[in-house]
C-alpha cells in the first residue's frame, strides 16, 4: 500500500488514542462493534465509509487495520499520513509553535546564533507562563521554581515543519499535577500555563495595536494576579533577529481530549518585526515596577569606597558595588554605616572576596541605588 507506515510507527498508536482521534475528526463510534472486539466508527457525511480496527492492540491484524484506517483518513482529510501521525501524537498535549517568517528572504535557513536564541526564547516562554500560574506578578526574579522546571522536563521538542522555521513544543495535558492559582483550580497546570501565555501575548499585541501600552502596564501593576510579566516579554524578544527581518507567529493547539471554556482561543498570535522594540519597553517597565517593591539578596563585589570620616573617627558613606544577578552585572550605589563600611573596605582589599547583601534595588540608570539594607555580609575566599 502506498505510504504504508513502518511497524515501529504503528506500534506507537494505541487503540483508544486512534478512536479518540477519529472522534475528534467527527466520526461517531458504533458500540455494536465492541461485541466483535472491534472499534467501528461512522461518519454521517460519509454514509458508505467506516473505520474499523481491533480493540486489542495484540490482535494479529491490528497493525494492518490501523494502517488502513490512517490511509482512509489521509484520503478523506486531504492530509498526508505523516501530518495525521503528528496530530495523533499531540492529541493529549497542548502545543505551542513559534513560526518565524522572513518575508524578504526566501533562503531556506536562519543563522545558527538566531536559532539558539529562539530555542531559549521558547523555553523561557514556557517557564514564564508556568511561574505566572504559580505566583502571578509582573516580574519573576527567578524562573527556577521546581514546578516550572518539572514542566520543562516533561515538554517535548517536536519536529520542525516545512516552509518557515518552526519551533514546536508540546506538553502532555496531565504532565504536572500541581494546582495553579491563575484560573479555576480544576484546570490542569499545563492548560493554565498555555492559557497564561496566550492571554499575556494577546493583551500585549492588542495594546501595541491600539497604542495604549501605558494603560496595559498600569492595569497589570494594579491587578493582584497579573497575567503579563517582564519575563515573557524578555522571552519573546529573544526571537528578534539582528536586522529585524523576521515576523513571529505563535501558534496554539490545545489537547482535544481536555476541553475548557477557553478552547476557542485564537489559534495564532502574530508578532510583527516592528513590535519587538515596544515589547522590550514593556519588559523594562514591568521589571522596574516589581524591583521597586521587593527585597532581594545579591552577591556583589566592592568597586569603589567613597565614604567620609565622621566625628567619631570612623569612615562611612557611599560605596559602589557590582551586583551579579542572573547573566548581568549591575553597577549600584549603597550608603553604609561604619560597621558595614569596614566590611566593604576589607572586601575591597581582599582578592576573590564577595559581599552578600540584601535590599531593594531601585530602577534607573547605573549606578542604581540599593536601599533598605537588611544584610551586609563579608564572604572571604
Amino acid at each position: 500500500m502506498n505510504n504504508s507506515l513502518t511497524h515501529n510507527e504503528l506500534k506507537k498508536i494505541g487503540p483508544t488514542d486512534l478512536r479518540d482521534f477519529a472522534k475528534h475528526l467527527g466520526w461517531i463510534q458504533n458500540v455494536a462493534g465492541l461485541d466483535r472486539g472491534l472499534y467501528v466508527l461512522e461518519n454521517q457525511g460519509l454514509a458508505q465509509r467506516q473505520l474499523v480496527f481491533p480493540v486489542n492492540s495484540e490482535a494479529p491484524d491490528y497493525f494492518d487495520a490501523v494502517d488502513i484506517v490512517l490511509q482512509k483518513l489521509s484520503e478523506i482529510q486531504g492530509k498526508p499520513v505523516n501530518f495525521l501521525l503528528s496530530a495523533l501524537a499531540e492529541l493529549n498535549e497542548d502545543v505551542i509553535g513559534f513560526r518565524i517568517v522572513d518575508l524578504r528572504n526566501e533562503e531556506a535557513y536562519i543563522p545558527l546564533s538566531y536559532a539558539v536564541s529562539a530555542l531559549n526564547g521558547a523555553r523561557e516562554t514556557l517557564l514564564s507562563g508556568a511561574c505566572t500560574v504559580l505566583k502571578p506578578q509582573v516580574h519573576h526574579p527567578r524562573l527556577n521554581r521546581s514546578e516550572a522546571q518539572q514542566l520543562i522536563e516533561k515538554t517535548k521538542f517536536r519536529h520542525t515543519e516545512k516552509g518557515s522555521f518552526v519551533i514546536k513544543v508540546s506538553s502532555p495535558i496531565r504532565a504536572v499535577e500541581i494546582p495553579g492559582v491563575l484560573y479555576d483550580e480544576q484546570i490542569p497546570f499545563v492548560r493554565q500555563t498555555t492559557l497564561a501565555i496566550h492571554e499575556g501575548l494577546s493583551k500585549l499585541v492588542t495594546a501595541i495595536q491600539r497604542d495604549n501600552l501605558i494603560t496595559l502596564i498600569d492595569e497589570q501593576k494594579r491587578d493582584p494576579t497579573p497575567v503579563l510579566s517582564s519575563n515573557i516579554c524578555k522571552a519573546i524578544t529573544q526571537f528578534q533577529e539582528e536586522h529585524d527581518d523576521f515576523d513571529l507567529f505563535v501558534n496554539f493547539k490545545l489537547a482535544s481530549t481536555y476541553s475548557t471554556v477557553n478552547n476557542n482561543l485564537l489559534n495564532t498570535i502574530k508578532i510583527q518585526k516592528d513590535y519587538f522594540g515596544r515589547i522590550d519597553e514593556v519588559r523594562r517597565e514591568l521589571k522596574a515596577i516589581e524591583e521597586q517593591n521587593e527585597d532581594e539578596t545579591f552577591m556583589a563585589t566592592v568597586e569603589d569606597l567613597l565614604g567620609d570620616i565622621g566625628n567619631d573617627g570612623r569612615r562611612a558613606g557611599s560605596v559602589t558595588l557590582n551586583i551579579y544577578r542572573d547573566d548581568e552585572v549591575i553597577r549600584s550605589r549603597v550608603m553604609l554605616g561604619p560597621d558595614d563600611y569596614v566590611k566593604a573596605d576589607e572586601s575591597h582589599m581582599t582578592p576573590n572576596s564577595y559581599i552578600r547583601v540584601k535590599g531593594k534595588l531601585l530602577s534607573g540608570n547605573q549606578p542604581r541605588n540599593l536601599v533598605d539594607i537588611s544584610l551586609f555580609e563579608l564572604l572571604l575566599p
